[in-house]
């Protein structure tokens, strides 16, 4: 064994001893492949509603979630029609042509700049 192993070896030791005498919480390692529950988060909606809401969660959301579309910098609609184009194009979104400029219309009214 070199030195940095057996300086490496000591660290979760090291860690242990450090957490315990912290008196810190620590929540077991869960392994839902030997039974046990692994829950995930749920994803609630958090499109904003109106015409197109619909739309957009079912052509975006069998990629990403829809924290990905609200979390965007507000866009422009030139933006937003190529971000969606792209996604259609690139990536594969479950989206026909002729759907593109309601999805676009909905994403320019919720999520792009306020009008100056």
């Amino acid at each position: 064994m070199n030195r940095l192993h057996l300086l490496l070896s000591g660290v979760p030791v090291v860690l242990a001893s450090v957490l315990l005498a912290a008196d810190v919480a620590v929540e077991p390692v869960r392994n839902p492949l030997a039974g046990d529950r692994l829950e995930l988060p749920k994803d609630e909606p958090v499109l904003k509603a109106g015409p197109g809401a619909e739309l957009v969660r079912s052509a975006c959301s069998s990629c990403h979630s829809m924290d990905y579309v609200i979390t965007q910098p507000p866009l422009t609609r030139a933006q937003w029609t190529a971000n969606v184009e792209k996604m259609k194009a690139r990536f594969g979104a479950p989206l026909s042509t002729n759907e593109i400029p309601d999805l676009v219309e909905y994403l320019e009214a919720n999520y792009s700049p306020p009008a100056r």
